[in-house]
């Protein structure tokens, strides 16, 4: 064989062997990750308690080779784990989500991204020179609550990041997964207290203001353009029915996938509430929450890259459009800063987040194996990302 030939062949068998190497110290790294995964299962922490969490997650990732910074953006349980030479070519930055769901435990699957985070960054580690990769492993708190990637992305902690990425529990198996963006909103109507049945004529119905803006909404609905979501609760609607509300509140959100669609729908969703207190004299407050989200920016590019890692792994996506079955979450922020994914891996058939089957699955053998399943497609396509600069190209481009 020519030497040039020869040289051309190793250099392709090159990558090879390091994927092996790689799935091989995943597969060495498997039963402390699925430890971790049982831990956190069984001792499900809230937003922004997560604190002997991110004490787990700081302990393996330190034992790891990672230097930790903790209490980043002002958060106490989020922390930044860095590995690798500040000058290397590539940076990538994995995701450890950590709370868990009031009352129904980890039934959005966190026990087991956060473990799968962990284990594909501590294989890298291991595997990929220093020089090669700057990697990060950044604990985020509160995604139920909607606030912790915000206030990180807030912070500059994903700059320079050339992708990010974290991997979710489902019934699924997808590499590219949209979310919508949600705009939350209270409307708080102020009116005058009255004895109901003594002096109704010299009160100011605060709740008739609620009970208006729901009948605009409902009339609304009708115009909305597809795929527009907005469902709302009554948060306060009086304290006695012989006293004429003072004060009553409703609590809507509004999602949509079009970012210029989700304004248009908000702005209408204000209207309605500005029209409801125009016509029962009231006082409207309209109070936006930090945890609205707009939708998220896809990176097609860095979503294939994923998938031609789960065809090396043997594995086959289901039937499932990157839209369907989806909600939201505050890796939207991140995804205007740097290219991001939110895969999904799959742990069971016929799951619903957010439902205490789900928790169940979660703990289960099957819920360990799609763990290890997202561990080991996370670190591929990081090595592929550090190891091919046409990916990071093609990546790069699909941001820009």
């Amino acid at each position: 064989m020519p030497r040039a030939v020869e040289e051309e062949s190793m250099a392709e068998a090159a990558p090879a062997d390091e994927r092996e190497r790689l799935l091989r110290a995943l597969d060495h790294g498997a039963a402390a990750a699925c430890d971790l995964a049982r831990w956190m299962n069984a001792h499900p922490e809230p937003s922004l308690q997560e604190r002997e969490t991110q004490a787990r997650y700081i302990r393996y990732l330190d034992e790891h080779g990672f230097a930790v910074e903790t209490g980043t953006a002002g958060l106490a349980t989020a922390f930044v784990a860095k590995w690798g030479a500040p000058d290397a070519p590539v940076c990538a930055a994995l995701l450890a989500e950590m709370d868990a769901l009031p009352e129904i435990g980890h039934a959005c699957g966190h026990s087991l991204s956060g473990p799968a985070s962990l284990l594909a960054a501590a294989g890298l580690a291991a595997v990929v020179p220093s020089d090669a990769l700057r990697l990060q492993v950044v604990g985020c708190p509160a995604e139920e609550t909607g606030i912790g990637k915000r206030r990180l992305a807030a912070a500059g902690v994903f700059e320079g990041c050339d992708a990010v990425l974290v991997a979710h529990a489902s019934d699924m198996r997808r590499a590219h997964r949209l979310f919508l963006g949600n705009r939350k909103f209270e409307f708080v109507f102020h009116g005058r207290a009255a004895h109901a049945a003594a002096y109704p004529e010299e009160g100011t119905n605060a709740l008739d203001a609620v009970i208006a803006t729901f009948v605009a909404v409902g009339l609304l609905r009708q115009q909305l353009a597809d795929g527009v979501r907005l469902h709302g609760i009554v948060s306060e609607g009086g304290s006695a029915p012989n006293v004429i509300p003072e004060r009553a509140s409703a609590r809507f959100w509004v999602r949509a996938l079009d970012r210029a669609v989700l304004d248009d729908a908000a702005s209408r969703l204000v209207q309605c509430a500005q029209g409801a207190a125009a016509a029962t004299g009231t006082r409207l407050e309209v109070q936006e929450d930090e945890s609205s989200s707009p939708p998220l920016r896809p990176n097609q590019a860095l979503a294939d890259l994923y998938r031609r890692q789960l065809d090396r792994l043997g594995l086959e996506e289901t039937a499932d459009a990157p839209g369907a079955r989806i909600g939201s979450s505050d890796i939207t922020h991140v995804s205007y800063v740097a290219p991001t994914i939110h895969p999904n891996f799959p742990i069971g058939r016929d799951l619903q987040l957010h439902t205490r089957a789900f928790a169940e699955a979660a703990g289960t053998p099957a819920g360990e194996a799609g763990m290890l399943e997202a561990a080991r497609a996370l670190a591929l396509t990081v090595l592929a990302l550090t190891r091919e600069p046409e990916a990071r190209r093609a990546v790069a481009d699909a941001a820009a």
